[in-house]
């Protein structure tokens, strides 16, 4: 397993395959993985109240659990360099007096420090991690999204009524996955109500996602391809779904993460 959403994913999958209950040792065993790792992995999913761990067997709390949704600090320390690259190559698309739209997505909050350097911004969020990090940026304008808070991804859902009619002029969204027949999808129809709230003040939506995230389909579509205006991601990203996606009318840009952001994007 590749990463720690992979892996996190497969166990759920092994859970509902094997009625729920399985052992450290086969979990171990079935993924190829040590069981040190497979302990901290289970760890980490009895936090997210996915699983009880009781003498050394795993037991999933629901067995028609939904998708699953990781934590905001588990998934920020997923796929990091490809963050920074896509990160740094969309704050360069960013001028001094814009308004721009931030979700609650790791890779909007991989803008955070290069959005910091432009100043003189306003900014849209609901998201607290991405708020907080502008506490010592006097310059910046922020507003957020008012409601209730959501513990797993550290964001607010509800809506925007504390929010001014502002035209932004970039706003830039994660996502679950970038589907060719789906388009772009996220598995918590509160987080989907509040990015689409937040879309519709953008002159411009920018999608910002890795590689992992193409032909991944979760549960809701939040924009279709007619929406948005670009999807900025890595070379990573499979060349025959991020071709298929071209030929719907989308520009993707691709940024090359081995020879470092700032290098022209693939087209």
């Amino acid at each position: 397993m590749s990463t720690v959403r992979d892996r996190h994913r497969a166990i759920i999958e092994l859970l509902k395959q094997e009625g729920g209950r399985l052992s450290v040792n086969a979990l171990s065993q079935r993924l190829g993985v040590s069981s040190v790792t497979i302990r901290h992995d289970l760890r980490a999913l009895a936090e997210e109240r996915i699983v009880d761990r009781v003498y050394g067997v795993a037991v999933l709390r629901n067995a028609s659990l939904p998708t699953l949704e990781l934590s905001f600090e588990t998934r920020v320390q997923e796929a990091v360099r490809q963050k920074e690259a896509i990160a740094r190559y969309a704050a360069s698309m960013v001028r001094r007096g814009y308004g721009i739209a931030l979700d609650g997505s790791t890779t909007a909050f991989a803008l955070v420090p290069y959005l910091k350097q432009i100043g003189e911004l306003t900014i849209v969020t609901n998201s607290l991690f991405v708020a907080q990090q502008f506490r010592d940026a006097p310059r910046l304008m922020v507003y957020m999204a008012s409601g209730r808070l959501r513990g797993e991804s550290g964001t607010v859902v509800g809506s925007l009524n504390g929010v001014p009619a502002l035209n932004l002029n970039l706003g830039f969204f994660g996502a679950w996955g970038v589907s060719p027949s789906q388009g772009i999808t996220d598995v918590n129809p509160d987080e989907v109500a509040m990015r689409r709230a937040m879309m519709a003040l953008c002159l411009e939506t920018i999608i910002i996602v890795d590689g992992r995230k193409w032909g991944e389909i979760a549960p809701y579509t939040w924009a279709t391809f007619g929406e948005i205006g670009r999807i900025i991601t890595d070379d990573s990203a499979p060349p025959d779904i991020v071709e298929e996606v071209r030929r719907l009318g989308v520009t993707v840009e691709v940024v090359p993460v081995s020879n470092g952001a700032q290098a022209a994007p693939l087209r």
